[in-house]
């Protein structure tokens, strides 16, 4: 086994509830490993009670220690466990030790790593701010997490907001994204794109920002528009218009053109903004539009023609101007 392969192992071990390393363990570990990791905090002995692996038995069972104390100041206090086949064995003090991930320390060496501020808890032992990263021309919020996948993690995603624009980085086991509330965020697991080099962990880059980019994506396929930085706006503007209880004309047209469709606009408008929009709205807003000539009018008295920047070829070419 390698520090490298060691890394991976304890990343996994930080996702596992009550995870602990124990003597038997650690002895098959790298010569000065556990030195090196705890200088690195990213192990630390287990805050639990004094357990001991059996060392007459192949299977190496774990159980309770039994400290008995000396008779007299002379001697040292002894440590036995119960073994079913030698009944009562007597075990060394450094087989009594436990080891667990440091997660603290992870989260520092992760923010580390992004080059990030240092990380504020904000649930102990599970979530951490870690401040923000660059990502092009802009930045974007990043925090770490563990076992986001356990039955209790609602709780933490909360934590997160509804935006989907955080990063969220995992050790290992990543979520489903149909548990977040509101859009899923990027979350990268750092099993797949951390790395023990020597005694530092890094990162792929590549890796990160391809993970981030994906989960934008699908982000914007769930929500049933793709949108450019126009587009985008828009959709700020209709999130403060409803909360002032109306929608404005400009963007019920422009959820219209976007679709070309009264009853798709309507039932995008009403996914965005989580609430009902009807199709009537939509219809009298661009019966409206027709009648002042922003809309050409078309021969089906039902709907009304696109304009020309709505048409195919028009919107693949916003599309590509997005993606650049």
């Amino acid at each position: 086994m390698t520090k490298a392969d060691l890394f991976r192992m304890l990343l996994v071990a930080a996702d596992m509830p009550g995870s602990l390393f124990d003597h038997s363990e650690v002895s098959r570990w790298p010569t000065g490993a556990l030195d090196d990791l705890l200088r690195s905090h990213l192990v630390r002995p287990a805050q639990t009670g004094l357990t001991a692996p059996c060392p007459h038995c192949d299977d190496g069972h774990v159980e309770s220690v039994t400290v008995v104390a000396p008779s007299d100041d002379t001697e040292k206090p002894r440590c036995f466990i119960s073994c079913p086949e030698s009944l009562k064995v007597e075990v060394t003090e450094a087989m009594c030790r436990g080891w667990s991930v440091d997660l603290d320390g992870l989260a520092v060496t992760l923010a580390s790593a992004l080059a990030v501020s240092t990380p504020k808890p904000v649930v102990p032992g599970r979530f951490w701010r870690l401040g923000r990263m660059q990502l092009r021309d802009t930045t974007r919020e990043v925090v770490f997490a563990a076992r986001l996948a356990d039955d209790d993690a609602e709780a933490l995603m909360r934590h997160i907001g509804t935006g989907g624009r955080a990063v969220v980085f995992v050790p290992h086991r990543v979520p489903d994204p149909g548990r977040w509330p509101g859009r899923a965020p990027a979350v990268i697991a750092m099993h797949d794109v951390a790395a023990m080099a020597d005694d530092n962990v890094v990162l792929d880059p590549q890796a990160v920002i391809e993970a981030i980019d994906a989960a934008d994506r699908l982000a914007e396929q769930a929500g049933g528009v793709s949108l450019d930085a126009r587009g985008k706006k828009l959709v700020r503007a209709q999130v403060k218009a409803e909360l002032k209880g109306h929608l404005t004309d400009d963007i019920l047209v422009a959820a219209y053109q976007e679709h070309n469709s009264i009853d798709k606009a309507a039932e995008a408008l009403s996914e965005q903004m989580e609430t009902k929009v009807s199709r009537d709205k939509v219809w009298r807003a661009v019966k409206r539009a027709e009648e002042a000539g922003v809309l050409a009018r078309t021969d089906d008295s039902g709907s009304v023609s696109r304009s020309v920047a709505s048409q195919r070829c028009d919107r693949g070419k916003k599309m590509d101007q997005y993606r650049n």
